[in-house]
């Protein structure tokens, strides 16, 4: 039934390129469970996920996924996930070839042709005339290539809401820092309601590689009772970038320094080892230092733990950094999306122990082991850790210990309660 289905879709993908022409024309060939596009320059497959709710999901629900390979940029797969609803499975397909037609092929076509077409915008150019497609913000991808798809929007009236929810928002905030180490990448996010909290966005590069939800995003305005609203967007990072070689050996290091973890007495010596074997000192460093409390956030956030999401940095330099979003650090970003991998290949009391290793969960385990299982982690509140550099002197830690005690010590006021104005003793 999915591979029927999944044919179908790209059936119903190839149809409604050819009646909408234009910008999206060009010749198509569809071959099974393949589709040409754009006069050959762009090859689909689908998939069709079944039903995560069982038999109780609506009939009408379609999960898929469709797959676009860029014969012009060394055939890179851009993934995008697409959600259907109809009355039948036959109305969600539609409607999902409509998304991937509306939302999808404008930025992809506009990638390739390097000019906004299909009410899609290219972000981050400076003087841009937005009639034109061409945006002076950068939707969170500063310093980018990237084209923005129009935004869909359901359930609601979009008339009060998309003037305010402008291209100087940041829709696709941490994509970059998150993207695996290739140069084309495909994002979506949805933004919705989250009751009593705002807005809340949640972003997917890649299909479901990177997943990342977060509270109260900043949208300027007051959500809808109902509703929530999609946006995809294609980037690039340059090609004389070396961010690409940086996280390639960035992602080298987080899967050998997870493999190799349990075969040490001492991180040291597992560290000393793995440099001597040519691995760059200050990316184990960071391996070691922003790795592994994604490791540690993957086995303690499903028990409720509210993490803080910002680090303080104390820099070689001698620069005390406060505030510092976790998501702004490939070495945090990309060991969240490598997690399914790491613990695949690993017995789970193993990756257990590597998640136990940073500050942060030791003393969340700490307080399991005195208060039983039964403790209400989310009542616990953590502060932001503490990372120096590699080689940061002790001055410069000093004054790192000085932001956090006055941090802890503005909670510890803020949660004291005050004396009643009669009372003087």
């Amino acid at each position: 039934m999915s591979e029927a289905e999944a044919e179908h879709l790209l059936e119903l993908i190839e149809d409604g390129i050819a009646e909408h022409g234009g910008d999206l024309g060009g010749w198509t060939r569809r071959d099974g469970d393949t589709l040409q596009l754009f006069d050959g320059r762009v090859t689909l497959r689908a998939s069709i996920t079944e039903n995560e709710a069982g038999s109780n999901a609506q009939p009408g629900f379609v999960h898929a996924h469709v797959l676009t390979t860029l014969h012009e940029h060394d055939d890179e797969v851009l993934d995008a996930c697409l959600f259907g609803l109809g009355n039948n499975r036959d109305e969600g397909l539609q409607q999902a070839a409509v998304i991937w037609m509306t939302s999808v092929a404008g930025p992809i076509r506009s990638f390739l042709d390097n000019r906004p077409v299909c009410m899609s915008c290219q972000a981050g150019v400076m003087g841009g005339d937005q009639s034109q497609g061409y945006s002076e913000g950068d939707y969170g991808l500063p310093g980018l290539r990237a084209f923005v798809g129009p935004a869909i929007v359901r359930g609601f009236d979009d008339s009060c809401f998309m003037a305010a929810l402008n291209d100087h928002k940041p829709w696709f905030r941490y994509a970059a820092e998150s993207a695996a180490p290739r140069h084309v990448h495909l994002v979506k996010v949805i933004i919705l309601h989250e009751p009593g909290q705002g807005w809340r966005r949640e972003m997917e590069v890649d299909g479901h590689d990177v997943s990342y939800s977060d509270s109260n995003w900043p949208a300027g305005i007051a959500p809808p009772d109902v509703g929530y609203i999609t946006r995809f967007a294609v980037f690039e990072f340059p090609r004389n970038s070396r961010e690409i070689a940086r996280r390639k050996e960035l992602e080298r290091t987080i899967l050998h320094f997870a493999a190799n973890y349990g075969k040490y007495d001492q991180v040291d010596e597992m560290i000393v080892a793995l440099e001597q074997a040519g691995f760059d000192p200050d990316l184990l460093h960071e391996v070691e230092s922003f790795s592994t409390i994604a490791f540690g956030r993957a086995l303690f956030g499903p028990l409720g733990a509210a993490y803080p999401a910002t680090v303080i940095r104390a820099r070689r330099d001698g620069r005390v950094e406060t505030d510092v979003p976790l998501m702004t650090i490939p070495a945090y970003t990309r060991a969240r999306a490598l997690i399914p991998q790491i613990g695949s290949a690993m017995p789970l009391e193993d990756f257990q122990a590597l998640a136990l290793y940073n500050a942060e969960s030791h003393a969340l385990a700490q307080v399991l082991e005195k208060e039983g299982d039964q403790v209400d982690l989310s009542r616990l509140q953590l502060f932001p850790l503490i990372i120096p550099d590699r080689e940061t002197g002790q001055q410069t830690m000093d004054a790192a210990w000085e932001v956090l005690n006055k941090m802890i010590e503005e909670s510890r006021a803020a949660r004291k309660p005050k004396k009643p104005w009669w009372k003087f003793w």
